[in-house]
Formats: C-alpha cells, structure tokens, sequence
C-alpha cells in the first residue's frame, strides 16, 4: 500500500475532467468505494493520489427526460431501488438493483456509475442495463460522449478512469405492455450469482413475442441472446421456445468462467434454466396484466 497517498476533491465536473487528464495513470477516481476499497485493503492496487468526485452535483439526481430516465453516477443501489420515476419507467432496473447482495452498506453506498466502471463480471444491474438498451455519458476534457452500455463494455479506448469520467445512464421507459423479470441463482443469500439473467417481453399485434434476454455471471461480460434468439424463432417458428433458449445458450457461450460459485460446464447450463425462468416469468407478466 502506498502510504504517501494525496487526496484530490473537484467541485465541478470540468475540473475534474482536467485534474483526471493531468494526474495520469497513478490518480484513482472513488465515489462510494464498495468496489474499490477491498482492492486497496488487499494491497491489489496502490494508487498515488485519490480524485473524490462524490461532491459532484452533475453526477446526481434522476429526470424523467425526453431522451429517457436520466440516471446520475452517483445514485446509490438504494436511490434505484425505491426512486418513483424508475419503480414506475423502469421496474426491472429497480428489482434487479433490489438483488444486489452485500446488505444495507453496500446498497447504502455503492454507486450505478461505480457499478458499471468496474465491468465486474457478476454484477446484478449490468445484465438488466443491457436488456433496457442503456446509453452511457463518457465525460472528459474533449467533450461529452454517449455510447451504448453493451458497446462499452467491449470498448477499449474508452479511458475510463483515466481521462474519462461516467457521468449519467440515460435509458428509454418500458412499454407499459411488457413483462420483465430478473432472475438469479445463487449458493446463499446475499451472494453473487452462479447465473443471471434479465428478459422483457412484448407481444406483437400479430401475436408473436418480442424477447430481450441477457445472461450474466457465466462469462466475462454479459451476453445479449436478442439477436440470435429473435432469428431463431424467425426461422423456426414452430420448435418449443425453452428449447430454442437452451441452443442460443449453448453457441453463444463459449468460454464460461469458474470460480467457488461454479465451474465452467455447470454455469454454462445454469445460464439455460435462468434464461428460461426470467423469459417465462416475464411472459407470465403479460399474460396475468
């Protein structure tokens, strides 16, 4: 741990983008620090100098916009899990946040920007970000980007942390008509995921089903199943639709992780049956309205 450690506390957005730029790769951006403080008490990363942008009000606050649900970095699990505009635009977004495990602490302190910039593996809202086609708000002394959350995540010259701040996640309001749901396998209360998955469901006038559906926890990144699960149905109208989740599953996983949570072959399967139970769930949903 370096114990000479300088501490920097911007006010305004615009001095932080500049401090960010100018300290370089030994500056580590802290919010709430629920990600990044067992990394420090583990001695895994030792950084120069801390930049505190907690006390950045550009990165508060949730609006309903005409662009979609304007979500700050800093908004603590709690904030999403019972804000009124997002329990009534975005219920799948505030039950997934309501899964995240750790205890009133961690819901208390961890951040949605935090969250995201840790690209963590088994993270419960980033599946859930995905399926609602969440765009992100990259800040830096360039200028103000915004990006798809599922193309960040594969990005890598995004600089984030290092001359790049996330500073909102603005996501289009469900459909009134749709089903949703989350579902989570895991060995205990409170812990992270074996398998995840997040799926909204809309029925067409013609009667078909619209299905989003993520996986998470079984690989490196989360994996969106909308594109090849919507072309096979399209092609094969007919097979059982469990069925058809099970074969999506299977090709596009191929390389599950493992850890203490589960080895590679058993996530790999576990991803199927969540799948299916949040796809069921979600049209159950639609059914029951």
């Amino acid at each position: 741990m370096n114990l000479r450690v300088q501490y920097a506390r911007p006010r305004k957005l615009d001095q932080a983008t500049e401090l960010l730029a100018a300290l370089g790769t030994g500056a580590m951006v802290i919010a709430g620090g629920q990600e990044l403080m067992p990394h420090l008490n583990y001695g895994r990363i030792s950084p120069s100098i801390f930049m505190d942008i907690s006390g950045l009000a550009e990165l508060e606050g949730i609006e309903d916009t005409a662009q979609g649900i304007s979500i700050g970095a800093l908004t603590v699990h709690r904030q999403i899990q019972i804000n009124p505009v997002i329990n009534s635009a975005l219920p799948l977004l505030s039950f997934a946040a309501a899964q995240i495990g750790g205890g009133r602490q961690v819901h208390n302190q961890g951040t949605i920007g935090g969250n995201i910039v840790a690209m963590h593996s088994l993270y419960d809202i980033t599946p859930a970000l995905i399926a609602l086609g969440a765009q992100i708000e990259l800040a830096g002394t360039q200028g103000v980007r915004i990006v798809p959350l599922a193309e960040l995540l594969v990005e890598t010259d995004h600089e984030l942390g290092t001359k790049t701040l996330l500073t909102r996640i603005v996501i289009p309001a469900m459909d009134s008509a749709s089903g949703w749901a989350y579902e989570k396998l895991k060995i205990t209360e409170g812990s992270y995921g074996s398998a995840n998955a997040a799926a909204i469901v809309l029925r067409e006038p013609e009667g078909d089903l619209q299905i989003k559906l993520v996986v998470g926890a079984v690989a490196e990144q989360p994996i969106d199943l909308t594109g090849p699960l919507s072309e096979r149905l399209r092609d094969n109208p007919n097979t059982d639709l469990n069925e058809q989740i099970d074969d999506v599953c299977q090709v596009a996983i191929t390389e599950a992780i493992s850890d203490q949570r589960g080895h590679a072959q058993y996530r790999k399967a576990m991803a199927g049956v969540v799948a299916k139970r949040a796809v069921a769930a979600a049209i159950k949903k639609i059914e029951t309205a």
